[in-house]
């Protein structure tokens, strides 16, 4: 008598349900990586947007525009003492010596590529002028709306010379 190799019925329905666990618990753990890239690039730009702080006060302390509240203009690169104004591609504009709360401060001082919300999408990162501050979120993810709606940053100027910047990294939309 010959005997037959192979799965039983039963066999193969236990394994089928057995995987079917694996992959109902398994499977929304690997759903939710889109929102965490998000997240991570959100705090990814909150970090360089405190390095271009700091970077950018030191300059104003240096070139003596630490206490001026606005319109004055520092470069982002070279020399603390270099010359730059709101019409030069690296002049950063300084509130209380950071960088103010609009394209030509906080997105000049990061030096990144971002684009004015309304502009057909060709950057990574889009910006507006809110109330109160500048939001920067990821092209193609929620708006920020403010410092607590949204995926991205929200950044509110230096209000005096005693007051420090606010970047508040937002996730309640990623």
């Amino acid at each position: 008598m010959k005997r037959q190799s192979g799965f039983t019925l039963i066999e193969l329905v236990v394994v089928i349900v057995i995987l079917g666990i694996l992959a109902a618990t398994a499977a929304p753990k690997f759903m939710d990586l889109q929102k965490d890239a998000r997240i991570s690039a959100a705090n990814g730009l909150a970090g360089a947007v405190k390095s271009s702080i700091s970077m950018t006060y030191s300059k104003a302390i240096l070139a003596g525009k630490d206490k001026t509240p606005s319109g004055a203009y520092i470069c982002n690169s070279g020399a603390a003492t270099a010359t730059c104004d709101q019409n030069s591609a690296e002049g950063v504009e300084l509130a209380y010596g950071r960088p103010a709360a609009t394209a030509k401060g906080i997105l000049r001082a990061v030096d990144i590529e971002a684009e004015s919300e309304g502009t057909t999408p060709t950057k990574e990162w889009t910006y507006q002028v809110a109330t109160g501050g500048l939001a920067i979120w990821q092209t193609g993810s929620s708006k920020v709306t403010s410092a607590s709606q949204g995926c991205g940053i929200f950044y509110e100027a230096a209000t005096s010379a005693t007051t420090a910047p606010k970047v508040t990294v937002v996730t309640e939309g990623c």
